[in-house]
Formats: structure tokens, C-alpha cells, sequence
């Protein structure tokens, strides 16, 4: 990472976010708020009913629900063909005493094992993947812990930003823990710029009911530089 780059990115992106038409900030942060407010630690057998809740938006389902993608609804079915192990799968997750790539690759595990016992007994009317992807899975982490995780734009996103800000090595996949560093290095550049503040109290206070969450602005701002640099190819 080039630290100028890093600057004139932050920069650029709480210029546009301190003009009175700034792009609306709610989405993302309203999605953290439902998980928060509806998700339940430990799970218990009432897992299927607190994920439901927890991935509710007034904005747009597009997170979890678009052509040819359901992650939500895939989840709650895997759920449903075996609470128990469901269960298991999401505490391990978020057990923050554990390291993150273990806890990814062991929750891939659990949700083929799952899809596994789904399929045996719907195989022509299950999909062949459970759509638990990297931005999902962001969801779930930044859901239960906001001051630590950051929502994944996804691949490409994140590849871009990575060529904006001059990194020399560009993830060939999704990588939610090089994804985690990042984030954190973006978040504290934005906390040195002078505007930060301002900008965080205008959204305070302008928020509608939805709550900001700080750190999921280093999200905003990664997929707000991907966007620009993707424009300036083209």
C-alpha cells in the first residue's frame, strides 16, 4: 500500500460524503443494526427464527437475494436439515478465541456438510452450492462484531482497490483475512483525517432511526475507491 494513495482516497471519499447530496450511507450500516439487535449468543434451537430477523432490510435484499443467488434462503433450509449441526457451524464462527482462517474453512465445512443432508433427501430441488460466500459470511462477522469486521464488497472490489492504493499483490481470491487487515488500516486512516469527525456526527444525527457504525465505513470507503477505479479504466 502507497500511503499518499491511501490519503487521496480517504480524502476524496469524506469530500463527497461532507456535501449536503452525499451518496445515502444507511444501507450497510441498517444491516449491521438488524443483526445486532435480533441476533442471539450462544444459538440455541431457535436459530432458523433469530437468522431471519437478523437479515430483514427496509433498503433491499439485494444481499442476500438477487438472480440466481439465496444465500439467506439456502441457510435457513440447511438449518432446517440439521439444527444441531447448524448450531455447532455458527458458534465456531464466531468464536473470536479461535483464528479467523480456521473458523472460515471449518464453517465452509459444516455448511457442504449440511447442503450434504439437504440434498439426500431434495436432491433435484437444492442448489449444488449454498451461496455462503465471502460478502455473506462478512455479513454474519460484521454483524456480530461491527468495531471489528467490515462488510466485504466482494472480488473484484477488493481487487481494485488493492491496484488503486498500490499494492503490490492483488488477492487472486476472496481473502476475508487479509480483507480484515485492510479494513483496519483503512479505518485508521480515516480516524487521522480532520473530517472524519464531522462527518460522523452529521450522520449521527441525520441517521432516520438507522445507527452508524464507524468502522463499517472503512467498507464504504473501499467500495466507493473500487468504484472510481473501475470508472477511470473504462
Amino acid at each position: 500500500m502507497k500511503v499518499h494513495l491511501i490519503q487521496d482516497t480517504i480524502h476524496s471519499f469524506l469530500t463527497k460524503h461532507s456535501d449536503a447530496d452525499a451518496p445515502d450511507w444507511r444501507y450497510p450500516h441498517s444491516m449491521i443494526q438488524a443483526f445486532q439487535a435480533h441476533w442471539e449468543d450462544p444459538p440455541d434451537d431457535t436459530l432458523a427464527n433469530v437468522y431471519d430477523l437478523c437479515l430483514k432490510s427496509t433498503y433491499t435484499q439485494r444481499w442476500w437475494k438477487r438472480e440466481q443467488y439465496r444465500p439467506k434462503e439456502i441457510m435457513l433450509q440447511l438449518i432446517g436439515a440439521n439444527t444441531e449441526l447448524a448450531i455447532v457451524a455458527w458458534k465456531d464462527l464466531l468464536n473470536e478465541s479461535t483464528d479467523l482462517e480456521g473458523r472460515l474453512g471449518r464453517f465452509s465445512f459444516y455448511c457442504d456438510e449440511l447442503l450434504k443432508i439437504l440434498r439426500a433427501g431434495n436432491v433435484r430441488t437444492v442448489d449444488a452450492y449454498h451461496h455462503q460466500d465471502a460478502a455473506m459470511v462478512s455479513l454474519y462477522l460484521a454483524g456480530r462484531y461491527p468495531d471489528q469486521y467490515a462488510l466485504y464488497p466482494g472480488l473484484t472490489a477488493f481487487q481494485n482497490f488493492c491496484r488503486a492504493i498500490g499494492s503490490p499483490e492483488i488477492p487472486p481470491v476472496d481473502d476475508l483475512v487479509r480483507y480484515k487487515k485492510v479494513s483496519k488500516v483503512v479505518h485508521t486512516f480515516l480516524q487521522k483525517d480532520d473530517r472524519y469527525e464531522s462527518v460522523v456526527k452529521h450522520r449521527e444525527r441525520t441517521g432516520q432511526g438507522v445507527r452508524l457504525y464507524p468502522f463499517q465505513m472503512s467498507y464504504e470507503v473501499i467500495a466507493f475507491e473500487a468504484e472510481r477505479f473501475k470508472n477511470k479504466q473504462q
